[in-house]
């Protein structure tokens, strides 16, 4: 055998022999790994290892620097805890290579490609059992090794990291991420890209955003799937094969531009529907930017990719569409604010919370429900892990992916505070939340006991889960459920979005419009918990630090969405007057009178101030004998009180009158006949209020009331007009 170095080097080191960079590969893993076999009765192995339920994984018939591979691949699987070995897929291939490494003097797995491989175990399998391997026993072994002759491949080139058709941050640490990535544990695959120039290029194309840190590992994916949302389709169903897609870029790109463009747009999208345009918006920026990049940089393209044919792209390939041919992406927002979808009502999030427990119970217990008017026993989901996520984002306002990424010890004490004898609802302690959508962001936001109460349930549901000691932790508070022995990954979106759909559809639940309230757009939870901060007056900066935004830009669509809300309140009900009669005013023209030049303080307790705003008034409180004084539906409670308060105070004036003077008050008298006007306005207010169908959503008139008065003691006339269609740009 060949003489190792004692300076063991990097495995990528050209200088190297194979066992040398077999022994580079093992020289940082615990001496633990470093063994000839791997029993499963030891329980650092048996969360590596499935397929088995006991036995061991002999290599002591390998060479050595065959089975520091395997040692490297078992210390690498433990360490991540993303992928399990198939323990009689490696079974097989251990007693396979030691025959081949004595045969042919191999020293690594790597001296044979993956179809080498397999063609002498199909050998070995007919000479042995005198039949050909089912496909599902191929599909077995194969699984087994291919991931570890990839990782090899990666961990012995002396190659850059961008030129490798797999990236996988968990193999090869010198691709570029930060130190919290949503997307770490998921690799980017260029290998089932066609054609090969545009993978090759698309490589060169991210390698370069990834180190000059444009883009983060996290935004190359979805750059990386957008590409091929239609774009890579094209090029076949098109038969282009040249990086230029064309002969003649001056006159023909542009037509090859629009085809695009349209076969984007004409491809189906989610149920049947044709694609998102913003999808495409977005599809076509990609391809766009990507262009425009290699189109500058096309010299150093040809030399890193080794194909002279990017030097064919011009300053047409930076201009492939108009911005008006394309359309404006624009920051994505999670539904339509203008029409209330992102913000969920009190009534409907209380609704909510009673149903979310559905989610948590486990599938042999039941709860009762109340289903479209009927009453159901459904059991439960047994997902108390996305139940207290979803409780989570409610109660604070994160993002999914920043609640599924909180680490195992969230909670920061607070010097001052603590959870004993502060009132419910006061903040006790620091949440610390994985901020990775903006730089420089705050990471920590003042909690409640409520939100200490849900983290400790799912403490102690994960050490429960794991079989963990006290002292014992996982990485994330929110572990993976499936091919995670460990606890090593936390929960995907995808997975946590897949239970909440189930519980949406078992319940059904709608919201008091009766439009659809579901718990899997738990982004709107994050809209409603910054409305209600609004509403509640918190100061935008300080709102801004707790939905952890880095600008107030953002918060501003939160404040649009606080605006649209008042708007529609303010427009649902119909207004009347001192007289008890609706105003003729269009409900809109009234919602534009009490906030021109921000005349916010003609919004009253009992209802609204018509006065134009360059006057003022000097009736006091007098609103209830005013003419430009309009209410609603809202403050019939409100009036009530003060129909109840003044006549009392009138019936204790006139008691102290008598007492006093041995006489009653007359009605003549200046405060008290006053006082029974007010009395009297009240009580026609109240009664044209009641006297209201509960759906007043319809009705609109015009005219100003108090210039419609009739004549004092006749019957209040009402005059009526259609309503006027919304203004242009309002909804």
């Amino acid at each position: 055998m060949r003489t190792v170095r004692t300076e063991l080097a990097s495995p990528r080191d050209p200088g190297l022999s194979l066992p040398e960079r077999a022994a580079a590969l093992v020289a940082g893993i615990p001496a633990k790994f470093n063994v000839d076999a791997y029993p499963l009765d030891d329980p650092c192995f048996r969360g590596v290892f499935s397929g088995a339920p006991d036995g061991c994984l002999e290599i002591s018939g390998l060479p050595e620097p065959m089975r520091h591979e395997v040692a490297w691949w078992v210390a690498t699987c433990h360490g991540t805890g993303r992928r399990r070995l198939d323990l009689p897929g490696w079974r097989a291939w251990a007693q396979l290579a030691g025959v081949l490494a004595e045969a042919r003097g191999l020293w690594s797995f790597s001296d044979l490609g993956l179809g080498l491989w397999l063609k002498a175990w199909s050998q070995e399998f007919y000479s042995r059992w005198h039949r050909v391997p089912s496909p599902d026993r191929r599909q077995r072994v194969e699984s087994a090794l291919s991931p570890l002759l990839a990782a090899l491949g990666v961990a012995y080139s002396p190659a850059e990291w961008w030129r490798h058709d797999t990236w996988d941050p968990l193999i090869d640490p010198r691709i570029p991420r930060r130190a919290r990535e949503p997307q770490l544990a998921e690799p980017i695959r260029f290998s089932t890209l066609e054609p090969g120039w545009l993978a090759e290029g698309l490589k060169f194309y991210f390698h370069l955003r990834l180190e000059t840190g444009y883009w983060t590992w996290s935004s190359t994916h979805i750059y990386r799937r957008m590409v091929s949302m239609g774009f890579t389709e094209f090029l076949a169903r098109r038969g282009i094969d040249h990086p230029a897609l064309c002969a003649k870029p001056e006159t023909e790109l542009r037509g090859v531009a629009l085809d695009l463009a349209s076969y984007l747009r004409s491809l189906p999208g989610r149920q049947g529907k044709g694609r998102d345009p913003e999808t495409v918006t977005r599809c076509l920026e990609v391809v766009a930017s990507f262009y425009s990049f290699m189109a500058d940089y096309r010299e150093e393209a040809a030399v890193a990719t080794g194909d002279r044919r990017w030097l064919r792209l011009t300053s047409a390939h930076c201009r492939l569409w108009r911005p008006e041919e394309i359309g404006r992406a624009g920051p994505r927002r999670a539904l339509p604010d203008a029409d209330g979808l992102a913000y969920i009502a009190d009534a409907d999030l209380s609704k909510m919370f009673a149903y979310i427990e559905l989610l948590g119970l486990g599938k042999d217990q039941t709860m009762a429900v109340t289903v479209g008017g009927k009453r159901f026993e459904l059991a439960g989901l047994g997902d108390p892990s996305s139940m207290r996520a979803w409780i989570l984002q409610a109660l604070t306002g994160r993002r999914a992916n920043e609640i599924l990424m909180i680490g195992f010890e969230p909670l920061e004490d607070v010097p001052g505070l603590s959870a004993d004898g502060t009132p419910d609802g006061a903040m006790v302690a620091k949440l610390r939340y994985c901020q990775t959508k903006i730089a420089g962001a705050p990471e920590t936001i003042l909690v409640g006991d409520d939100v200490v109460a849900v983290v400790r349930e799912q403490q102690a549901w994960v050490r429960e889960h794991y079989g963990l000691a006290e002292g014992e932790r996982v990485p994330y508070l929110f572990p993976a459920l499936v091919n995670n022995p460990r606890g090593l990954r936390r929960r995907s979106p995808s997975s946590y979005r897949i239970f909440l759909g189930r519980l949406d559809r078992l319940v059904r639940l709608t919201d008091s419009h009766g439009r659809a309230l579901p718990f899997s757009k738990s982004h709107r939870l994050r809209h409603t918990k910054a409305t209600t901060l609004l509403n509640l007056g918190v100061p935008i900066h300080v709102v801004q630090r707790y939905m952890g935004h880095g600008s107030p830009t953002m918060l501003m669509h939160y404040a649009h969405t606080l605006a649209s809300i008042a708007e529609r309140e303010l427009l649902a009900l119909a207004k009347v007057n001192r007289d008890g009669r609706e105003i003729a005013m269009d409900r809109q023209d009234l919602l534009d009178l009490v906030n021109l030049d921000r005349r916010v303080d003609r919004i009253l307790p009992n209802g609204y101030c018509l006065l134009p705003p360059t006057k003022s008034c000097e009736k006091g409180n007098a609103c209830h004998t005013c003419d430009h004084f309009a209410t609603d539906r809202s403050y019939l409670p409100e009036i009530r009180r003060q129909l109840k308060e003044a006549e009392a105070l009138v019936a204790a004036r006139q008691q102290q009158y008598l007492e006093r003077y041995g006489q009653p008050m007359s009605e003549n008298n200046v405060w008290l006949s006053q006082r029974l006007v007010e009395i009297q306005a009240m009580r026609r207010e109240v009664k044209a209020l009641e006297a209201q169908p509960d759906d007043v959503n319809s009705r609109a008139v015009r005219g100003a009331g108090v210039l419609a008065r009739p004549a004092y003691g006749a019957e209040p006339v009402e005059v009526t007009f259609e309503r006027h269609p919304p203004r242009k740009g309002r909804e």
